[in-house]
């Protein structure tokens, strides 16, 4: 009787042993679910906050002076374009609709002179989002140069209008491409090779002259922000072309 008592009992506080165990594993789920609730019930962030920061850190300063001193120093050396296949070739036409959906073309844009052309990758990604915020800074120096500013991504209409609620609208059209089209038309797109996936965006920037050809070009993983290159690049095609 002894030691089936003892088994009994051993039986008895091992199954106590295992119910504390899965109350407190219990509990802890429990806890871990409420500490997660006030994380998951937080605002979104800032964007135009996180665009910002990320100006600067790639150093980025809003252009100051007049236009006639930035473009006359010197020793500023501007950022040569890169190669591509449509330099020096007329830039593809396009027509997309803005925020108020008015379409805005190219061909009409052109008709007031250069165009500074930007493929960026939509307000998913606050540092894609930073180049528009630096080209608006200093938007009024591009416009002494005659130049027209527009911004494209795949980016739906209503959710750049959402954004732009927000945060504050561009001083320039922010151009919906829900397709990419006309990013693969400039080699900042390519579609996936296989069904289903996502394609592959790049950053894109070019300068297109009056009379409708890529005169520089820059493609890469990160935006360009460098907006005194854009205004020595404009400025040559007014002098020379």
């Amino acid at each position: 009787m002894t030691l089936q008592n003892n088994t009994s009992r051993r039986w008895i506080l091992l199954a106590a042993g295992l119910g504390l165990m899965a109350g407190g594993i219990v509990m802890g789920l429990r806890s871990s679910l409420k500490q997660k609730q006030p994380t998951e019930a937080l605002p979104p962030e800032d964007l135009a906050r996180a665009a910002a920061n990320d100006l600067d850190r790639r150093n980025y300063r809003p252009l100051s002076g007049t236009l006639e001193a930035l473009l006359a120093d010197a020793s500023y050396k501007s950022i040569p374009t890169q190669a591509h296949p449509l330099l020096g070739l007329a830039a593809p036409e396009f027509s997309l609709s803005q925020t108020d959906n008015t379409p805005i073309s190219l061909a009409e844009s052109l008709k007031k002179g250069p165009v500074v052309l930007v493929f960026y990758y939509g307000y998913h990604c606050d540092h894609c989002v930073s180049q528009l915020f630096a080209l608006n800074k200093d938007i009024e120096i591009f416009r002494s140069l005659g130049a027209t500013v527009l911004a494209i991504s795949g980016d739906p209409i209503e959710e750049t209008r959402e954004r732009f609620r927000m945060y504050g609208a561009f001083d320039f059209p922010v151009l919906s491409d829900p397709s990419n089209t006309v990013a693969a038309k400039y080699g900042t797109y390519a579609p996936s090779v296989k069904a289903g996936e996502d394609g592959n965006l790049m950053h894109g920037t070019f300068v297109i002259d009056k009379n409708g050809h890529v005169v520089w070009a820059n493609r890469g993983d990160g935006p360009f922000t460098e907006n005194r290159t854009l205004l020595v690049e404009i400025k040559k095609t007014t002098t020379t072309r």
